[in-house]
């Protein structure tokens, strides 16, 4: 009987992915590309910073105009595997951003939960935190 189950991802290859993954949604962000954005995030999306928390709608109606990305790294990503379709990847970044007219520079750490439908992987939540 074949097996019909999808093999575990290797989390070596995950992780390029998903680092992949995350250096798109920053270069989106870089070039104001809606659409680009748009395709990466999941329908249910969440974006939890110390801007606050915004939904997939809420990124697009309040942040995307008003915050504008200069500069975005990603340094030690790691990956863990939380389920048969969800992977988290962390990371530390050296981030510069415009919000509201006020320029912010600063390394946060990142939380990126990814979920997989249809063998492709798409953000479902964004947490990102000063690093003190």
């Amino acid at each position: 009987m074949p097996d019909n189950k999808a093999r575990p991802p290797d989390p070596e290859q995950l992780k390029k992915l998903l680092v992949v993954r995350e250096h798109a949604r920053a270069d989106a962000w870089l070039r104001k590309d809606k659409k680009a954005l748009e395709a990466l995030l999941a329908p249910d999306y969440r974006e939890t910073s110390d801007l606050g928390s915004f939904s997939r709608t809420e990124v697009f109606d309040r942040l995307f105009s008003s915050l504008t990305l200069h500069a975005f790294t990603i340094e030690e990503p790691s990956i863990r595997i939380t389920g048969e379709n969800t992977a988290v990847i962390s990371y530390r970044c050296t981030e510069a951003f415009t919000i509201d007219g006020k320029r912010i520079e600063g390394v946060f750490r990142i939380f990126a939960t990814y979920t997989r439908e249809k063998n492709q992987y798409r953000l479902s939540s964004w947490d990102i935190r000063p690093v003190n």
